[in-house]
């Protein structure tokens, strides 16, 4: 019968705000060439997880010691991964630079890593490329595995975009609209209405939230209407400020984002509704 000896030498979790539940699983970890030759010869094994992975070995050493005879062996001291990334809208719903183009690396020996009792939270450092042929790297290197008595756990952590959401307005069907405004909620006021030629030659009346940017999320987390404060149509429901036109307005796609070329470079996400 055959013994087996597995145990975990560390994980690498993806978390993001984006998502409802925080973690990220678009991200996915590939050993590089000399990595996975490591891996082949020495018995590794990993388990993917939802939001990364999980590495094993199969030995009766220790830890220590059978990355100590890996080194020796090989002259490699750390695991390398390529990062590859199967969200194409990664990038605009992720608070990174609007007009970055790169890689993106993590390194376990990166002194601005902050240490959380048995859990690393890596820093990211982005590296600009014009042409890129990973989303980006991550190494981890074995003094680091080592120190810690228990399985290691290394963090990556993003957070959402905010942008300054734009409703425009398009009244087909000539309701009257004397006096607009949508509701505010949790201290988000919304400008307008302005009117606006679209590029279409369509008239439009634009909202925007001004300089309050929010956050974008996989579900809404917030939900406004469109409500008009004068209006005389008994067929339209009614709230404390005033008669309903539109009653929960769309949020954002976050594939369709636009830039106020400002002082700052705000994003906006622009979103088009016809009444």
């Amino acid at each position: 019968m055959i013994q087996s000896n597995f145990i975990k030498i560390f994980g690498v979790a993806v978390y993001h705000s984006f998502y409802d539940n925080n973690k990220c699983n678009c991200l996915h970890f590939t050993p590089n060439a000399k990595t996975a030759k490591a891996f082949h010869k020495f018995g590794f094994k990993t388990n993917l997880v939802t939001n990364g992975f999980e590495l094993f070995s199969n030995t009766k050493s220790s830890v220590s010691d059978f990355l100590d005879y890996i080194l020796k062996t090989t002259h490699q001291d750390y695991f390398e991964f390529d990062i590859n990334c199967s969200n194409p809208n990664f990038i605009l719903f992720t608070a990174l630079p609007i007009n970055w183009l790169g890689e993106i690396n993590y390194s376990s020996q990166d002194p601005k890593n902050q240490t959380n009792k048995d859990s690393i939270i890596l820093n990211q450092t982005l590296e600009t490329k014009p042409i890129s042929k990973y989303f980006g790297n991550l190494k981890i290197y074995f003094d680091d595995i080592k120190k810690s008595t228990n399985s290691l756990l290394f963090e990556i952590n993003f957070t959402a975009r905010a942008t300054q959401w734009q409703y425009y307005f398009i009244n087909k069907n000539n309701i009257q609209l004397s006096d607009p405004s949508i509701t505010e909620k949790e201290n988000i006021q919304f400008n307008g209405p302005e009117k606006m030629t679209l590029q279409t030659g369509e008239q439009a009346l634009l909202f925007t939230s001004g300089t309050t940017n929010i956050l974008l999320s996989e579900k809404p987390k917030y939900k406004f209407d469109l409500v008009n404060k004068t209006t005389s149509n008994p067929s339209l429901p009614t709230n404390s400020k005033g008669k309903i036109i539109f009653k929960g307005l769309p949020v954002p796609d976050v594939s369709r984002i636009g830039i106020i070329e400002n002082q700052h470079h705000q994003v906006t996400s622009p979103m088009y509704i016809y009444l």
